[in-house]
């Protein structure tokens, strides 16, 4: 028997949060009885697109959103165009900021079931934003079911009182747990990589980008130098904020204590040869790299716009954005070098980020909405 397929919509398949936990799920479903394909917004072949391949899957390239008449027309059509000619989906699960309108299409086309999916608490002041907060007005006419990450990404996306209602599903930021449990061997391995010697090292891993509050990050790291120059920071991941963090390290004089990896791969490695996961970002919906940190076993410092839903361990430590670099840098330094790391990975389990539990939630509820589905188109 062939596996049903699920649509799965995001804006491109490069290495972010939602496309981690999507890939996540998609490795930890079973294959045989649920194959995800994907329709994404943006030209180019991400990251992530020759796994999706290898595992099965198909990807659809579709035009971003664009209010402009002309280019509406060819998003809103390229959109239409995949949903009639392949009846075979029954379930649309969208991820986009701006999943309405690709769930509005759905609709349209006779898709059962359209999941509109919150991952985050906010949204960049921009163009998009306006248009975010008129899809607000409409959005739940369109979806079957809403689901969110966390409490304030639901808030955010779907009004509080419909989340006080319990009518929005909290999906949690599952993780392979295994293969970020902590190693001395890999962590030596890493920290020689690093070329970091004896040296505290603090690390960030996240997109260059206003949301992050990178350039936040390096004031946070000067003052942690100015108070012990035996530390290193070290940041993965790439954007448009990246040549202007580097610029600010050089301005500093700590760039040579600082090292800009770039997209990795093995971000579960390079957790290993840290000390302790700084996270000052603006706003956050549930940071699937905290939750990744606290299972290799790292203290964090983030920043209490951060839901408590992402507190699981006992070495996570939280600093307002109004509190000066000093104090951030006073906090972390002091949790550095006075916390004992331990295995994480029964607290991350219990408290339920076990991608298998997410995984298994996903397959059944893609499972039941599709053969219901069909049932129905059977009997009518």
């Amino acid at each position: 028997m062939e596996p049903i397929r699920v649509l799965q919509e995001d804006v491109v398949l490069d290495r972010g949060g939602i496309e981690a936990l999507l890939m996540n799920v998609y490795r930890n479903i079973d294959r045989e009885q649920v194959q995800f394909d994907f329709m994404v917004h943006r030209p180019h072949q991400g990251d992530y697109e020759q796994e999706v391949t290898d595992l099965g899957g198909k990807i659809y390239h579709t035009p971003g959103f664009n209010p402009v008449p002309p280019k509406y027309n060819s998003y809103k059509n390229a959109m239409i165009k995949v949903f009639t000619e392949h009846p075979e989906y029954k379930v649309l699960h969208a991820h986009t900021e701006l999943n309405g309108w690709p769930l509005k299409f759905a609709a349209k086309c006779g898709i059962p079931t359209r999941i509109a999916h919150a991952h985050n608490a906010k949204s960049n002041l921009n163009l998009k934003y306006f248009f975010f907060r008129y899809e607000k007005l409409w959005l739940k006419k369109y979806c079957t079911d809403m689901f969110m990450c966390s409490t304030p990404a639901g808030n955010w996306f779907y009004g509080e009182e419909t989340v006080k209602k319990g009518n929005v599903k909290f999906i949690k930021n599952g993780i392979d747990t295994s293969v970020y449990k902590f190693s001395e061997q890999t962590r030596a391995q890493v920290r020689r990589e690093l070329n970091a010697g004896e040296k505290i090292v603090f690390c960030h891993v996240g997109r260059f980008m206003q949301q992050k509050n990178h350039r936040f990050l390096i004031d946070i790291f000067n003052e942690i130098h100015k108070k012990n120059p035996n530390t290193l920071l070290v940041m993965a991941g790439d954007g448009p904020d990246r040549e202007a963090c580097e610029e600010k390290a050089r301005n500093y004089n700590i760039y040579d204590s600082t090292r800009f990896l770039g997209v990795r791969k093995d971000v579960n490695r390079i957790l290993q040869g840290a000390d302790l996961f700084l996270f000052p970002s603006l706003w956050e919906g549930l940071p699937l790299t905290a939750v990744e940190a606290q299972s290799a076993g790292l203290p964090i410092v983030m920043t209490d716009v951060i839901t408590s839903e992402a507190l699981i361990t006992k070495g996570v430590r939280t600093c307002s954005l109004s509190d000066s670099p000093e104090k951030w840098a006073d906090t972390a330094l002091n949790l550095a070098q006075s916390y004992k790391r331990y295995d994480t990975q029964k607290e991350i389990i219990y408290a339920g980020f076990d991608i298998k539990e997410t995984a298994k939630f996903l397959q059944d509820f893609y499972i039941d909405r599709t053969l219901r589905a069909r049932e129905y188109e059977k009997n009518n």
